[in-house]
């Protein structure tokens, strides 16, 4: 999987409220601009003033002729050599005459040529422009901060708060089959996948758990199953002696014969006893795994156990299909699997016994076949016991069955029996490695 940077919070949070600021500083600067430009088309700039013109001829300015009330020049050309005037005639009609502007006096009355020359309109228009420029930029801050709250709760906070509010609703209901899935990269969505492995776990447990509840089931009723025997021969002797104790016709020989069978099955329940303390303790052995090439690991396991087939007398072929590597495996684990296998198989098999090892990906196998009689159909037809039926008197081999099965198990691995073609015994060991 892609590494991704790891996001925070904080910088999330830093980073839409810069965006928002810059837009805000943005957005108000245009505004500013758009309403002086407006305002400007309003009230264009001039360089014009409005002066008042008195003749030289009056000491007292205020006294003075007035020639005209007001006239407009350009600033920057200074004063003309001959101002244009047009007054009105004796008969009312109006006359340009030309003046020096060398025998007047000048005052400037106004220089405001703006707003105050306009209509109510452009005045009213002028006057919102500035009133814009300094209300719109405060409504783009509280806007822009509203709106980056809202997108940072809906984009960064609410999709791994509604994730986690359905998820501890599931837990809360009992319902482990969820996702607490959130495609944010920020803390939240990092709680968003420690409570999903948090899921996982204890679905795990609890898949575990009714396992072993299940498998509790499976050997009480192969217990009651196989127990069913015993007793009813129990049962059945125990009515036989008391009818023909009373009837006093029972023969010494006929007595030692039925004393005989109650015995044997006394000791198949004994035996069933031993086998149920001994598969409640497999819970207790723990697992240690430990990293070992698979070539020395074949080595150690092969040796002693061609020692118990030169024992037993027996030719033990042994086959390495497996590449040498490094695996993680519980070897005491093993052995003690393939002991109880060879065992049962070295009691059934007539003169050889075959082991093959292999090894791909991350699952270890091992293979061991006999020239016997194979597995009774009893036990073929029963894979899903987990106690499995015994072949003789002693139970052995159901025992050993059962406690490679539970071993294999724990092992992350499984059990597999079959009978092999023409004749003999197939058992494959598969463990997780």
């Amino acid at each position: 999987m892609e590494n991704r940077k790891q996001k925070s919070l904080k910088t999330e949070f830093f980073a839409a409220v810069s965006i928002t600021l810059l837009g805000v500083a943005l957005a108000s600067a245009l505004t500013v601009w758009g309403c002086l430009r407006f305002q400007k088309w309003l009230v264009p700039d001039t360089h014009f003033v409005m002066i008042h013109m008195y003749h030289r001829a009056s000491e007292d300015i205020s006294n003075g002729m007035e020639e005209f009330a007001s006239c407009r020049f350009e600033v920057d050309s200074g004063i003309p050599e001959a101002i244009p005037y047009i007054r009105t005639s004796e008969n009312g009609l109006p006359v340009t005459e030309n003046f020096d502007p060398r025998d007047f006096l000048f005052s400037v009355e106004s220089t405001d040529y703006g707003i105050g020359w306009r209509g109510p309109r452009r005045k009213l228009a002028y006057i919102g422009a500035g009133i814009a420029m300094g209300v719109l930029p405060l409504a783009y801050s509280v806007t822009g901060f509203l709106f980056c709250a809202l997108w940072f709760y809906r984009r960064k906070l609410s999709p791994a708060i509604t994730v986690l509010e359905e998820a501890t609703q599931h837990i809360a209901d009992q319902d482990l089959d969820f996702a607490a899935d959130c495609c944010l990269e920020n803390e939240l969505g990092r709680l968003c996948i420690s409570f999903e492995k948090m899921r996982e776990t204890l679905k795990e447990n609890n898949q575990k758990l009714w396992k072993m509840i299940e498998e509790r089931k499976l050997i009480q009723a192969s217990v009651a199953h196989d127990l069913r025997n015993p007793i009813a021969i129990l049962k059945g002797y125990t009515e036989y002696l008391q009818l023909h104790l009373q009837a006093g016709d029972l023969k010494p020989q006929k007595l030692r014969e039925i004393t005989g069978c109650i015995e044997n099955a006394a000791n198949r329940l004994e035996q069933y006893t031993e086998s149920m303390r001994t598969i409640n303790q497999l819970d207790e052995i723990p697992l240690n795994p430990r990293q070992i090439s698979s070539d020395q690991l074949i080595r150690d396991l092969t040796s002693d156990l061609a020692l118990m087939a030169r024992e037993a007398g027996k030719t033990l072929n042994i086959k390495n299909g497996a590449p040498s590597r490094m695996i993680s495996v519980d070897a005491a684990l093993l052995y003690r699997i393939l002991e109880n296998i060879l065992s049962n198989a070295l009691r059934f098999a007539k003169k050889e016994i075959g082991i093959t090892f292999w090894l791909q990906d991350r699952t270890f196998a091992i293979t061991v076949t006999d020239d016997g009689d194979g597995f009774p159909e009893e036990i073929l037809k029963n894979k899903k016991r987990l106690l499995m039926p015994a072949t003789d008197e002693n139970g052995h081999c159901g025992l050993g069955l059962t406690i490679s099965r539970l071993l294999c198990q724990k092992h992350k691995g499984s059990l597999e029996l079959a009978n092999g073609a023409p004749c003999g015994a197939v058992v494959k060991i598969l463990l997780t490695v």
